[in-house]
């Protein structure tokens, strides 16, 4: 049985964010089968593509909104984290992940097999000092024990994909699921390389959950794509893009 808390936060995300928050699609050949930006063709956009080089990326990933550049959405994304933080902004950033560990924290599970064990938030790579906003909010509710992560100093090709980005702060026991949290997708270098850094410190499983997948109005289609895009619906699983895996959310058309 859902919390009611999930509920209550529905109805908030509706109020305060319904006019601009857009729920990411999963549709095949409509968007990329990993970060859900819009493609022209094929399963995957261009820098998912490049990151398959890798072994070890994340088993799903999962975005709550787009992140619309230019839009509220967008700077939502910008004011949450500010140095003067915009309160309204923080509170629409907790309340979609509040939400999302309430509403669909078992669907990772669910897909992966195995319950979340470990949780992480990807640090800022640009020397952001003191604690991280996303941070904060994640230590508060995420399941399981802290993964910590830690950013390398000066990192080279910092949008690159790459386990050096990143140190672990602790060796993972076998059968190990990471739910892994960024606030930012834009080509999910960041999360990526933080996902090796997991796999490498012996994460079995990695779930990425992203606040946002950042998307230009003015690239491509995506004007078009985005005019098209229905109202927010806060039951839809961000990780399946319709029902809950578990049978407990969006019953779907």
């Amino acid at each position: 049985m859902r919390s009611p808390h999930a509920e209550w936060l529905s109805a908030a995300l509706i109020d305060t964010g319904g006019g601009f928050l857009r729920n990411p699609i999963r549709e095949p050949s409509v968007t990329c089968a990993v970060c859900t930006t819009p493609v022209d063709e094929g399963r995957l956009c261009r820098p998912c593509e490049k990151h398959r080089v890798h072994k070890g990326l994340a088993d799903r990933v999962a975005a709550l909104t787009y992140g619309i550049d230019g839009h509220q959405s967008g700077w939502v994304m910008y004011g949450y984290k500010a140095p003067t933080r915009v309160g309204e902004h923080h509170r629409t950033v907790a309340m979609l992940l509040l939400h999302a560990f309430t509403r669909h924290g078992s669907c990772p599970a669910h897909l992966a097999g195995m319950p979340i064990t470990h949780w992480a938030s990807v640090p800022s790579l640009r020397g952001r000092q003191g604690v991280h906003p996303l941070h904060r909010i994640v230590s508060g509710w995420a399941e399981g024990s802290e993964a910590p992560l830690t950013a390398v100093e000066r990192p080279a090709a910092p949008r690159a994909v790459s386990a050096a980005h990143f140190i672990s702060g602790v060796r993972l026991p076998p059968e190990s699921h990471v739910l892994l949290v960024d606030d930012t997708w834009v080509q999910g270098g960041h999360a990526q390389s933080a996902a090796l850094t997991l796999r490498a410190a012996g994460a079995a499983q990695i779930s990425t959950l992203v606040v946002a997948r950042w998307i230009k109005p003015g690239f491509g289609k995506n004007a078009a794509f985005l005019r098209a895009l229905p109202d927010y619906d806060p039951t839809l699983c961000p990780w399946t893009g319709t029902h809950c895996p578990s049978g407990d959310g969006h019953a779907g058309p």
